[in-house]
């Protein structure tokens, strides 16, 4: 039987087990990037130090240090002799650490691929805490760049302020101190003995409880770090440990002690795969796309494809289904707090149907007439009304999916200029009426306003503001392009609506104008242009739109625009929208206006164009002089 490569078995453990991994970094991960290791470092300050004492030919630096000075060379002491003040010391240990410009032209210094694996891998929530004997940050660095705040530890009294390790996101540990605080460097045999009691602790609690990724140390000049590792006898994990060349006697007999795996590979091959193989996993575990975005871009792929897009047609029918089938459809229907529960329900349902309202006004936007057929029809089953009885706003509530996607896809289509869909969104998906036992069915678009399902006088623009990101995040339109389309299509669909006899079936979102005599909704003029430039007939008619009928459209249109003006004549003389979700029959054509007191218009759900003060007719404001 073939055996499976030690990464793929890391891979494996690592999906299986998130965020239960550590990686230890020695000085081989990071002098691949050209960073100097830490004895390299202390043998050039050595060096200076030499050369301010006037010597010489020095040998090895630190048996010259020892011998001149009676003590082994440390940072402190080397520090102390080469500057003053600790600001001098921060600007000498930078050079060795941080990039000047000609390093970074060539790249140098800066994080490797081993530290760019370990960001992803933390970015996926599998590795949580790195352990590094490095005085450089780079894997910090690499960490910000994957878009991760480590916490870091880098002084023994970091690690005595540490909050449980489970509640940290990402934990960078340097072991041996760090360059930007210089008194916490260890290096020599004598500082590497053993570690502050706090950084033991720290790091007994790392080896019980995590599995351990090695690559880059020796274990030969570390005995304190070998001691924390041997010291520990729990195996709730595995160890792998990678190395290029073979290990050590004292690295070998940790890999014996702890039953770990070895891997010939230099860390920036071993956490290269290793993370490659995690995304592996975890695309393979991924039945169905689990974000918005990636649904989105895959079905974009699909309709740019040069073959029938069958996922896309499949994915659009489980998201119809699945929404359809909500437990919400079978929750009770009476409650004591109505008003808590609705807005739980109301809350779910969006979440729920983020990803539908995106791929439909998707394939709206992007689609064909061939892939229109893949959903309009299913709209249908969204809008089934519910045969229970029980509290109004939740039974309208289980078919507010419908008006989500039809204003979904209508705004996407308008915004394409995509006619017959627009007109199909708007005559073609039926639904009974329960006011009328069933018969006839209703145009969805017509009977299932956003008013009427969702129960609010301001339903129109909470609908507005859900559907938003879908167009200027997923469909790239700038936000006056979406705020235009959106009011278009709320035009045309209650054009719809006075056509088949109802009347204005909620407060609409649209922004108006004030003319000679009449407010007048924004769209309304885009509407008068689009019929002159199609004297022949616009394509929304030639589609069925208004069952083909000028007439009947200008008709609809008027008796709109009346209720509108009426409606919106009341909001700026303070009068409120009537409670009820559908307006009563507009009153006789030739009523005078109602006059109500004066006043200002600041209701939320209609901006105002072109400023939000509303102004009284001219008549009105002449009298009340």
């Amino acid at each position: 039987m073939e055996t499976m490569e030690p990464h793929v078995q890391l891979a494996f453990a690592m999906h299986a087990a998130p965020g239960a991994y550590a990686a230890l970094l020695g000085a081989g991960a990071s002098i691949a990037s050209g960073m100097p290791s830490a004895w390299d470092v202390q043998q050039d300050l050595i060096r200076r130090v030499a050369a301010a004492d006037k010597a010489e030919e020095i040998g090895d630096p630190h048996t010259w240090y020892r011998e001149r000075f009676d003590r082994p060379a440390t940072y402190d002491t080397l520090l102390a002799t080469l500057t003053s003040t600790p600001y001098e010391r921060q600007i000498l240990l930078r050079s060795y650490f941080e990039p000047d410009e000609q390093e970074r032209e060539e790249g140098r210094k800066r994080p490797t691929a081993a530290h760019h694996a370990i960001a992803r891998l933390a970015a996926a929530g599998i590795v949580r805490i790195v352990l590094t004997t490095n005085f450089d940050r780079l894997a910090e660095t690499a960490l910000r760049e994957a878009g991760i705040e480590p916490t870091v530890v880098a002084h023994p009294d970091d690690a005595a302020g540490l909050a449980t390790l489970h509640t940290v996101k990402c934990l960078v540990v340097h072991v041996h101190g760090d360059y930007l605080n210089p008194t916490s460097m260890l290096n020599t045999p004598e500082e590497l003995e053993r570690y502050d009691p706090k950084v033991d602790a720290l790091l007994d609690r790392v080896f019980d409880e995590y599995g351990l990724a090695i690559a880059g140390w020796s274990a030969t000049y570390d005995p304190a770090l070998r001691n924390a590792l041997s010291r520990c006898t729990t195996r709730r994990f595995a160890t792998f440990w990678a190395d290029p060349r073979p290990l050590s006697e004292a690295a070998h007999e940790l890999l014996t002690r702890r039953a770990a795996t070895y891997v010939a590979a230099d860390a920036d091959t071993f956490f290269a795969q290793t993370a490659d193989a995690v995304a592996a996993l975890n695309d393979i575990a991924r039945e169905h796309p689990v974000s918005t975005a990636i649904a989105v871009a895959s079905a974009k792929r699909a309709l740019a494809g040069t073959r029938q897009a069958i996922s896309l047609h499949d994915t659009l029918g489980r998201e119809f289904t699945r929404i359809t089938n909500l437990p919400l459809r079978q929750s009770p229907w009476n409650v004591a707090d109505e008003r808590a529960e609705y807005g739980h329900r109301l809350d779910t349902l969006r979440a729920e149907t983020e990803r539908l309202l995106a791929l439909v006004a998707t394939c709206a936007y992007w689609g064909s007439d061939e892939t229109d057929r893949w959903w309009i029809n299913d709209i249908e089953q969204l809008a089934e009304p519910s045969r229970d009885g029980g509290l109004t706003s939740l039974l309208n509530l289980v078919r507010a999916p419908a008006a989500m996607v039809t204003y979904a896809a209508g705004v996407a289509a308008l915004a394409a200029e995509r006619w017959r869909t627009v007109a199909c969104i708007l005559t073609e998906p039926h639904t009974p009426d329960p006011y009328t036992n069933g018969r006839p069915t209703v145009p969805v678009a017509v009977l299932l306003g956003p008013a009427t399902v969702l129960a609010q006088r301001n339903a129109s623009e909470l609908l507005c503001q859900q559907l938003r990101p879908v167009f200027t995040e997923h469909l790239a339109l700038s936000p006056t392009a979406y705020t235009d389309a959106w009011e278009r299509f709320e035009l045309l669909r209650l054009i719809a609506v006075y056509s088949a006899g109802h009347s204005l079936d909620g407060a609409p979102h649209m922004r108006r104008t004030e003319g000679m005599d009449a407010y007048q909704p924004l769209a309304a003029a885009w509407l008068e242009r689009q019929l002159t430039r199609s004297p022949e007939g616009h394509p929304l008619l030639a589609e069925g739109f208004c069952e083909g009928d000028i007439a009947k459209l200008k008709d609809a249109q008027e008796r709109f625009l009346e209720d509108f003006n009426r409606w919106a004549t009341r909001l700026a003389w303070g009068a409120e929208y009537p409670q009820s979700v559908r307006c009563p029959p507009a009153p006789a054509r030739d009523r005078d206006r109602p006059t109500i007191g004066p006043g200002e218009c600041r209701n939320p759900w209609l901006p105002f164009s072109p400023s939000a003060r509303c102004r009284r007719p001219a008549d009105e404001e002449s009298r009340a002089r």
